[in-house]
């Protein structure tokens, strides 16, 4: 019989399945549902050291000899920082170690409990990447297990790894009789298959004759993939992306004209590139049962969107097309993408439509986050094909720093800001500079708060956590203009005047 607790059964079905079978066995108890359950599984090769430190040696040694990954097993508390030597050597050494650690629940971390400490992180930088088990959820625990065998042994260099198990009582129940069927995230780096023993072809094959979607998130124009190469996929497969792509606009269709609840027969997808911001786009791909999801991104990372990650593909954008084109199936299956029907529009959206149209044709468009890059994606008019957005980690701080900086540095470039109040206000000191880029504009819509936050479902008999978590204000911008001494308008009806103006300038609209 097995150990009860379903962290414990989802981390060995994870590691079997991912190929690490060899394990080094310290004893102990608060690990001991952990070691119970390897010894009770045939797949495994177990040792047992008595002595910490020596099993991580031991474990190294074993490395050596099978050149395959090799785990060690220990208890709570200091028994873990006895495996830091170890750790060191296989560092350097670009060994595959797994160090899995039992830990006590966070709660008892200085509280006078035995063989308690800090141990998330223990082992500093001489692990490649150091996990810390939730005890309640098995998707993020999969996740993470997926994301450490990849880094210790696939993605180069090789090293050791270490994932923390904080065990709740009881640690004694022993009344599973099988691991359970674990997903897989595989791996695969498409900078160094080998094309003459048709290694692509052969990854490839889950897309063979699929509907396959392809999703394109953020990309800087530097990032983009040549318009060829769009082009040529975009003849097989369909394209959906947003403005931030900073894709050409006649290659993709824009996910929130979509009518995601009426899509049907997707069950193959491909996401490329950085953040998604449609909202209905990533809660209709959760609810599909997807076959295949692959993400690619530079560096091979799992960003398991959709909570059904199958393949984490390192390549550039570049390189990944040409494969896909090349060794994808040859018949083409068109989605029909059902379009949304046209509802009344924000008025603010009628405004950045009528930005859109006036752009001079070389401008550069910088989006605040929450309510403007929402507004952008609801446009009918597609912005130009230079759109930034700081979505790396979507907070409203340093927006305006972000253009004044873009400006000084594309000073023959128009650079244009659509930023909401509350970021406006937030990150005013971008302004204070001794000389201010004259080509720099900056539309804000002044909805005097939050207004994005007005569509919680917060109770109506509480004015006073509403004004608090809005953040309701009366502050104009024009106070702001004068300080600094750029040109100030005010009003839709000035939205011309404003975007050809030669000089810093603030067009609020209130």
């Amino acid at each position: 019989m097995l150990s009860s607790n379903n962290i414990i059964l989802e981390t060995l079905a994870v590691l079997r399945e991912q190929g690490v079978l060899n394990y080094v066995l310290c004893p102990g108890s608060r690990n001991a549902g952990i070691v119970h359950s390897i010894c009770q599984i045939e797949d495994f090769y177990t040792y047992t050291a008595t002595d910490e430190r020596s099993a991580g040696f031991m474990a190294i040694g074993i490395a050596l000899a099978t050149n395959l990954p090799t785990a060690v097993v220990v208890t709570s508390g200091s028994a873990l920082a006895n495996l830091y030597p170890a750790a060191c050597e296989a560092y350097y050494q670009h060994i595959p170690l797994v160090f899995i650690s039992a830990d006590r629940p966070a709660a008892w971390i200085n509280q006078m409990d035995g063989q308690t400490m800090p141990q998330p992180d223990a082992l500093g930088q001489m692990v490649k990447m150091s996990v810390n088990l939730p005890s309640d959820n098995l998707w993020h625990a999969n996740r993470l297990l997926n994301e450490v065998c990849i880094t210790a042994y696939k993605r180069m260099p090789q090293g050791p790894v270490h994932i923390n198990i904080p065990l709740e009582e009881p640690i004694y129940d022993f009344r599973a009789t099988s691991l359970p069927q674990a997903r897989i995230i595989r791996y695969a780096n498409f900078e160094v298959l080998d094309t003459s023993k048709q290694e692509y072809k052969y990854a490839i094959e889950p897309f063979h004759g699929r509907n396959t979607l392809i999703v394109i998130g953020q990309l800087s124009e530097h990032r983009t993939p040549s318009k060829q190469k769009l082009e040529r996929i975009a003849s097989k497969f369909n394209i959906v992306a947003e403005n931030l792509s900073n894709l050409p606009l006649n290659l993709y269709c824009n996910a929130s004209t979509i009518d995601w609840t009426k899509l049907e027969g997707i069950d193959h997808v491909i996401t490329l590139g950085g953040h998604i911001i449609n909202k209905e786009l990533k809660q209709y791909l959760r609810q599909r049962h997807l076959k295949e999801h692959w993400h690619v991104s530079e560096d091979g990372t799992i960003a398991d969107l959709f909570c059904q990650q199958t393949m984490a593909i390192q390549a550039s954008i570049d390189t990944f097309l040409d494969v896909f084109y090349t060794y994808a199936t040859t018949e083409i299956y068109p989605l029909e993408l059902p379009q949304k029907e046209q509802k009344a529009e924000d008025g603010r959206i009628d405004i950045l439509n009528n930005l859109y149209q006036l752009l001079p044709d070389h401008a550069a468009l910088v989006l605040a986050n929450s309510s403007s890059v929402r507004l952008a994606q609801l446009a009918s008019n597609q912005p130009c094909e230079s759109t930034l957005c700081n979505r790396g980690i979507n907070g409203i701080e340093g927006t305006l720093s972000t253009a004044v900086g873009y400006a000084m540095v594309m000073t023959s470039q128009p650079v244009f800001v659509v930023i909401g109040d509350l970021a406006f206000f937030y990150d005013q000191n971008a302004l204070w500079q001794k000389a201010l880029p004259s080509n720099l504009h900056i539309l804000l819509f002044n909805d005097g708060g939050g207004s994005i936050f007005n569509t919680l479902p917060l109770p109506s008999e509480t004015p006073l956590s509403i004004e608090a978590i809005t953040g309701k204000h009366t502050l104009s911008a024009k106070h702001v203009a004068n300080l600094h001494g750029i040109r100030y308008m005010q009003g839709k009806e000035n939205l011309k005047e404003f975007i050809n103006s030669q000089e810093t300038s603030i067009l609020e609209i209130i």
